[in-house]
């Protein structure tokens, strides 16, 4: 059996000699993921044409649902992961992160300006030159998340 081991830094190791221990394979790409209580991903396993990388999160401007496939957009490239925009939302810090819309989660820290638009959406500016949107159904989180 593979999983996917989402844990701390601190506990990490510890937690990986026990599953292979018990005979379970640790992998970046497995299905099954065991995820230590507020264990947030540091990397993202992704691809580019036809190679693989690990995308450190810190890296992240934003992720974005277009189509089938989820988008990773960094400052140097963009990458397809095999991770839902739903499951994401639940594996990243929610301290650097946010939901702004159906399709995108954007990194805080990556926000270099706020517009505001008609009818109670935002615009915002990332540190890319890039523009992506705060729809209506993530107006007020949005606010209360950046304090405006």
């Amino acid at each position: 059996m593979k999983v996917k081991l989402i844990a701390s830094e601190e506990h990490y190791d510890a937690l990986a000699r026990e599953l292979l221990a018990l005979g379970i394979e640790l992998d970046d790409e497995a299905r099954l993921i065991l995820q230590e209580a507020d264990a947030f991903l540091d990397r993202l396993t992704c691809r580019r044409e036809n190679e693989h990388f690990l995308v450190r999160t810190e890296e992240i401007l934003y992720i974005e649902s277009l189509a089938h496939d989820i988008l990773v957009h960094t400052a140097e490239a963009v990458y397809k992961t095999g991770e839902r925009l739903w499951q994401l939302d639940r594996r990243l810090d929610p301290q650097k992160f946010l939901r702004i819309s159906h399709s995108v989660i954007v990194a805080k820290d990556a926000i270099q300006s706020i517009r505001p638009a008609l009818s109670q959406k935002f615009l915002l500016t990332l540190s890319d030159g890039s523009h992506v949107d705060v729809t209506r159904t993530y107006y007020l989180a949005f606010r209360e998340a950046m304090g405006i």
